[in-house]
């Protein structure tokens, strides 16, 4: 596969990163890489349940197998934005992580480039979703609870639609609930756990909650979340389009319900 075409947007003259070479073999065999599942996980929509908040609710899923692939472009894009500092002529950016709410068009359009390119053979999305109106009140009056149980609940679904047979690790951004943290991943561990038992499956698993200045998957499930929320709460599916070849389901939870709750 060719190398994809970087950072063509911005309106003066700079150096693109197609120009850097990578001596990276993709055909070097990497014994320590084992047969493990990555899932990583974004939500979009607020916990605002009136006619202020969004309309929807969401958690976006990215499922991947090391090696993971294109993290390099990614990388060096971010150094190359940072290396334009030095020209005084420019306006400063200091990009600590790719986040699509805050990212200019101009690298919202590289990272869509960068994002579309992935095998879709090795890459799955699935996506859950709640329309905010159909919740019931006694589901959400609790902000961790209404969380950590549909977080919980979508990765039941998840697992089932992947049939997993093998061991899986999970990684989400930090907690967005501060309250009761520790009870919050607990039962979403305990939920695991009893999904696995109730299956008879004896695999391992872990969850791990970082920075997604840490992860370009988490920053990469972060653009594909952010492209999905778009079409679904603005009705705008231009940048849908780039990443719909990845989706394995889209999983509209509360498409059924005929309770509505309060008007938006």
């Amino acid at each position: 596969m060719s190398s994809p075409k970087i950072f063509n947007g911005l309106p003066h003259s700079y150096f693109s990163i197609n120009s850097i070479k990578f001596s990276i073999s993709t055909h070097a065999v990497i014994e320590d890489i084992g047969d493990n599942i990555y899932i990583f996980v974004d939500e979009a929509g607020d916990m605002d349940f009136s006619i202020n908040g969004s309309q929807h609710y969401m958690f976006n899923f990215l499922i991947k197998r090391r090696p993971f692939s294109l993290h390099e472009y990614i990388a060096s894009y971010r150094y190359s934005l940072l290396e334009r500092n030095l020209n005084p002529l420019y306006d400063r950016l200091d990009i600590e992580r790719f986040h699509a709410c805050e990212d200019n068009k101009y690298i919202k359009a590289e990272l869509f480039n960068i994002i579309s390119t992935f095998n879709a053979n090795l890459v799955k999305v699935y996506s859950y979703i709640l329309d905010k109106t159909k919740v019931a009140p006694n589901k959400r009056q609790e902000k961790d609870k209404f969380y950590i149980d549909n977080l919980s609940y979508a990765i039941e679904k998840l697992l089932d639609e992947l049939n997993i047979d093998k061991n899986f690790i999970i990684i989400t951004d930090r907690l967005p609930i501060e309250k009761n943290k520790n009870k919050q991943v607990g039962a979403l561990k305990r939920g695991i756990k009893e999904y696995l038992s109730s299956k008879g499956l004896k695999l391992r698993y872990d969850i791990f909650h970082h920075s997604s200045a840490s992860s370009a998957n988490l920053q990469i499930v972060d653009y594909i979340s952010w492209a999905i929320f778009r079409k679904y709460e603005h009705k705008d599916s231009s940048y849908y389009k780039k990443i719909e070849k990845y989706l394995m389901k889209i999983d509209e939870a509360t498409k059924d319900r005929t309770d509505v709750y309060y008007e938006k």
